[in-house]
């Protein structure tokens, strides 16, 4: 026979330690006894089921207002420096400029692969494959005229061009950071004046007057599908990126966009690279080489202090005019095609320009301008293309000193380099100390591996920031 304390342990195992089972027993059993409607039964089995549901739903989440547990002895307690900075980090807004070279990409950019066995063969390779085509153009077009169909509801006599300056059906590196498109947004003040905050009008400064314009005409498209990328208000004209929707249809790819209002660089930058193709089929191929030379190595987003790719375009021009015994261009003065565009009395007549022969290859060009630019006297000469000549820097234009790194203490002469179509405009102003290091870092690169005809896949390697670079750039473009 079991013993007595075994009958005991028998009988606590059979008994429910669970109280609210024991309570939906209780209370069947009553409904079962005392007479009651079949209405009220089964309200009350109904409730009773409930009341069981949710008892269970409550120990599987957790009773709320239990105490948490202590943190085991082997959890290391976060530094204070480390809650201190998560505390002060500021969210991210749609005006913030966020470098996309500054933040480690999911999947990493390569460096573009050719077929040609020389240098020059390479070239000739990248040539073809970063030439704007009318395929781009045509797509381009097609894009403005969708962006002034959704503004021209809100903004009526809105005007929208576009310009294409590579081949958009091929990606490349830092593609968002300097896209290939520019849309510049023609808009009448008066019209803007309306669509800003009480307070506002037309007196606003022209800058501030454009600022406001961007961010009307940036939402108008975000809201339309188009997605926002980046701003970038500290260059000398305000912009934003832009990816263009897919829905569309006019792009196979999501392609980046620059957008800007009452803007005149991108129709001077295209003006000026097709009148040189135009005088000279070389020039403006070695423009579009330096130009994603620049843009792969990291040297042309404009906010961060680089120069743009305007800006480079005119280096190229002013190394053709000068570098060379015999000119492969002459001064932009002498440029009929865009005389119209350039400041009154700038533009001169002169007899039609016939492009020489040159005997150098478009490689043999890419190795000068890298050479002449490595060891340009940036201290006596400024990059004058309007007379096409060296000389003594115009009175006109303002000299751009740069400061070091311990401010005033130490400065050195920046680039001084004149806007042809404003010659009173000092163009590498917007230079940085830091920036004036990596352009100076990257001329001396480029000039080392190109003596060495070391293959065009190491000239053109996306350049990205070390760690702590990456780190404290992110940091700053948050705040």
């Amino acid at each position: 026979m079991p013993s007595m304390s075994q009958a005991n342990v028998s009988f606590s195992m059979t008994k429910p330690t669970n109280y609210n089972l024991l309570i939906l027993l209780v209370i069947s059993a009553l409904c079962a006894i005392v007479p009651l409607d079949l209405t009220q039964l089964i309200f009350a089995v109904l409730g009773a089921l409930c009341y069981y549901m949710v008892q269970s739903l409550q120990r599987s989440m957790g009773v709320p207002g239990q105490k948490k547990l202590p943190k085991s002895p082997t959890e290391k307690a976060e530094p204070r420096e480390v809650k201190k900075r998560r505390t002060n980090r500021k969210p991210l807004t749609e005006g913030t400029h966020v470098d996309a070279a500054a933040q480690p990409p999911c999947v990493p950019i390569l460096a573009p692969k050719f077929k040609g066995e020389s240098l020059e063969d390479e070239v000739q390779e990248l040539i073809a494959q970063i030439m704007p085509t009318a395929a781009s153009q045509r797509g381009v077009d097609r894009l403005a005229e969708a962006i002034r169909v959704m503004l021209a509801s809100s903004l009526p006599e809105v005007e929208v061009t576009g310009f294409a300056s590579s081949d958009l059906s091929r990606g490349r590196a830092n593609g968002v950071a300097v896209p290939d498109v520019d849309i510049v947004i023609q808009l009448r003040p008066d019209r803007v004046a309306s669509k800003l905050p009480k307070g506002a009008g037309p007196a606003m400064a022209p800058r501030m007057l454009q600022k406001w314009a961007l961010r009307i005409c940036a939402d108008r498209l975000v809201s339309g599908g188009f997605k926002f990328r980046r701003s970038g208000f500290r260059g000398n004209e305000p912009k934003m990126t832009l990816l263009v929707p897919s829905e569309l249809k006019i792009f196979e790819t999501a392609v980046p966009i620059d957008i800007s209002v009452n803007a005149a660089t991108p129709l001077h930058s295209a003006a000026l690279v097709s009148e040189c193709g135009n005088l000279n089929p070389q020039s403006k191929e070695l423009i579009l080489l330096i130009r994603r030379w620049a843009k792969d190595r990291g040297i042309c987003h404009a906010p961060k202090g680089h120069l743009s790719p305007y800006v480079w375009s005119l280096l190229v021009v002013y190394y053709l005019q000068v570098a060379q015994k015999d000119p492969l261009l002459p001064p932009v003065a002498e440029f009929q095609a865009i005389k119209d565009l350039l400041p009154t009395g700038a533009a001169k007549t002169a007899q039609a320009w016939h492009c020489k022969a040159s005997e150098l290859t478009a490689a043999e060009l890419l190795k000068g301008f890298m050479q002449f630019y490595n060891s340009f006297p940036w201290k006596s000469e400024a990059v004058c293309v309007l007379r096409g000549s060296k000389g003594p820097m115009p009175l006109s234009l303002p000299i751009h000193i740069i400061e070091h790194e311990d401010g005033p203490k130490t400065t050195e002469c920046g680039p001084n380099i004149e806007d042809p179509f404003a010659p009173k405009k000092n163009l590498g102003s917007g230079m940085t100390w830091w920036s004036w290091l990596r352009m100076k870092e990257e001329l001396a690169r480029a000039n080392t591996l190109l003596e060495q005809d070391t293959s065009l896949s190491t000239l053109l390697a996306p350049w990205s920031p070390g760690p702590e670079e990456a780190a404290e750039n992110y940091e700053a473009s948050r705040n």
